[in-house]
């Protein structure tokens, strides 16, 4: 496949590049075209570009909730991890996709905003937590949000509501839309009580999940009035392992790879056979359809050349 036309100064690429090093979980195959945007601009530019040019995209923020196939990528995967500003607007922020959630919390503290206390200790950027809507069962993110800059499929760039969109639990319902900013509205609270608050949620979360070792987060939604993570631990999962993945012995709706010191390093393949596992005990046990929230990209259909 030919480099697509877009100019180096606007979108660097790279050819070849490990997603293992752009992920989570330390997992992934090169992108045969890793591409790395600038500005708000470059991004809506490059993904116009690369639609009319039918080079197949992908978008990697922090690489969280995302499984990178052990093969690899055809075409392009646009990085967003330089787009990470951030401006004030009074009791609003105005942020780029490639904010990372804890720049996003601590900014909001420093400013004395309250809102995105329950993201304290959460990895990945703006613009995947908008499509995913991440938080809690009782929380989003997109519960913050005033409104979003979209670049739509055909070149257009929209500004959105929340009312435009309906976002979901776990779901930003952005269909095939991609975003170039957003904007929140935030509430002025004292500093301290947000801190005390900050310092409650990191205690609670450490205390519950695998956060010394590698993973993607959770890897299931929470089905209605139940939790993932307990079924799966009822089907008698927790601890299971294949390779160098592991479904957590602390929290069994994450898988975390254990790679490293002596364990060699999980593969796609490792995980994708621990929640297919999770997947059929579940039903067969309780009868139930676990939904992944774990992102999995398919396996190339083709060697990636040089």
């Amino acid at each position: 496949m030919p480099s697509p036309a877009v100019s180096p100064e606007r979108a660097p690429m790279r050819r070849m590049e490990p997603l293992a090093h752009h992920t989570t979980m330390r997992i992934g195959g090169p992108a045969e075209f890793f591409y790395e945007p600038q500005r708000p601009e470059d991004l809506s530019a490059l993904l116009t570009r690369l639609e009319a040019e039918g080079v197949p995209a992908r978008l990697l923020g922090g690489g969280a909730n995302t499984l990178a196939p052990d093969g690899g990528v055809p075409g392009a995967v646009i990085h967003t991890g330089t787009l990470r500003r951030i401006f004030r607007e009074g009791e609003r922020l105005r942020a780029w996709p490639g904010v990372t959630l804890p720049q996003l919390v601590r900014t909001a503290l420093d400013a004395g905003l309250g809102g995105m206390d329950r993201l304290v200790g959460v990895p990945g950027q703006v613009g995947g937590a908008l499509a995913m809507n991440a938080g809690s069962a009782a929380w989003g993110i997109w519960d913050e949000v005033e409104e979003i800059t979209v670049w739509e499929p055909g070149g257009a760039v929209r500004r959105l509501l929340p009312a435009d969109v309906g976002p979901a639990y776990r779901d930003g319902r952005l269909r095939g839309r991609v975003v170039l900013e957003a904007l929140f509205k935030l509430r002025p609270e004292d500093p301290a009580a947000l801190k005390a608050r900050q310092d409650d949620f990191l205690r609670r979360k450490n205390a519950t999940q695998p956060v010394t070792l590698s993973s993607a987060g959770c890897a299931f939604k929470n089905p209605p009035g139940d939790s993932a993570g307990r079924l799966v631990d009822a089907a008698g999962l927790k601890g299971a392992r294949r390779g160098g993945a592991e479904i957590s012995a602390v929290h069994a709706n994450f898988i975390v790879n254990r790679g490293g010191g002596g364990v060699p390093n999980a593969t796609a393949a490792d995980v994708r056979a621990l929640v297919e596992m999770a997947e059929t005990a579940v039903a067969e046990k309780f009868g139930v359809r676990l939904e992944r929230e774990l992102v999995i990209w398919p396996e190339p259909l083709r060697p990636l050349g040089p």
